[in-house]
């Protein structure tokens, strides 16, 4: 019971850590950005973001 507590609390610090990430990341393609980045910097970063969405499903796909 505790290595499985201790996974889900791992895991929930991973989902949130994603989010947070996500949330940054979000603030440059947002009208509050500092510096407006070219198409393929925006599609680079996009990508990135997907990524981290697609991990942040497996996680709780995984829990």
């Amino acid at each position: 019971m505790l290595i499985n507590n201790l996974e889900y609390k791992n895991m929930s610090n991973e989902l949130l850590d994603n989010l947070n990430q996500l949330k940054k990341m979000f603030v440059l393609l947002s009208e509050d950005r500092k510096v407006v980045l070219s198409h393929h910097k925006t599609f680079e970063h996009v990508e990135k973001m997907r990524a981290i969405v697609n991990d942040s499903i497996k996680l709780a796909e995984n829990e």
